[in-house]
């Protein structure tokens, strides 16, 4: 049943009423007719249900992000070094931007809701002018091409290349040694596949790990090439790294 909802927002909102449920009158009369106009009126629910999975899962935890700050702003914190926290804050405001750019279809679906609950979703969100403002100025400085994206390496080169060209040079300067590093490495992957004869070879990336080599276990003939360090085995393949894959790889 929790898995039904488009939102991790909304899961968590009905494992809450489940877990506790409402005994104020006024407040379920109150979505019993947010509940009837959506059953009676097919265009809203689909609408609706269609527009919401345009919106970021994590919201509710962006949302949170930009919520808080810190008590003391210092050096630790806004340091360039800080890598970590560079890429969380440009995940979050890539999130920020894609459910911002949502705001017109959903306000297009709610226009014409009646019930209270929509209706107030509609004028104190869909019609609020400070997120249109909020988005202008994240234009002014993200890239509108850069989508939310939840498979790792393409998340890192959706982060990585987020801000747009021109703002920051030490930044395109990172940007070519990033798409120079990404080469070097899909070439070494290449260069192993012929090399060893393993044409199954595969190159996935993680966070934790950065690149490293997966190959079929039935591609290998007897025991890997020295040359392969890190060797773990898993299910059907074989995932391993070598000393120039770890010299050069992404993390």
């Amino acid at each position: 049943m929790l898995k039904t909802t488009k939102t991790i927002g909304g899961t968590r909102l009905l494992r809450a009423n489940l877990l506790q449920p409402l005994k104020d009158i006024e407040t379920i009369n109150t979505r019993l007719d947010c509940l009837d106009e959506l059953m009676s009126n097919e265009q809203l629910f689909f609408g609706l249900s269609q527009v919401l999975r345009k919106f970021p899962k994590e919201t509710d935890r962006v949302l949170c992000h930009f919520c808080f700050k810190p008590k003391k702003i210092t050096n630790e914190v806004l340091g360039v070094d800080d890598a970590k926290k560079s890429q969380m804050l440009i995940s979050s405001i890539i999130l920020l931007k894609t459910a911002l750019d949502a705001l017109p279809l959903l306000s297009k679906v709610l226009k014409d809701a009646q019930c209270f609950i929509l209706a107030n979703v509609y004028k104190s969100v869909c019609e609020n002018e400070k997120y249109a403002d909020i988005r202008k100025r994240i234009g002014e400085v993200i890239d509108e091409d850069v989508l939310h994206a939840r498979v790792p390496f393409i998340a890192r080169t959706q982060q990585c290349f987020a801000v747009k060209a021109g703002i920051d040079g030490l930044l395109d300067i990172a940007r070519r040694s990033f798409c120079d590093t990404s080469e070097a490495i899909h070439n070494l992957a290449n260069k192993y596949r012929e090399e060893y004869k393993l044409p199954n070879l595969k190159l996935p990336f993680n966070n934790r790990r950065g690149f490293y080599f997966s190959i079929p276990r039935k591609d290998i003939q007897g025991k890997l090439p020295s040359k392969f360090i890190q060797v773990v085995k898993q299910g059907n393949n074989v995932h391993c790294s070598t000393l120039e894959l770890a010299s050069v790889s992404i993390v």
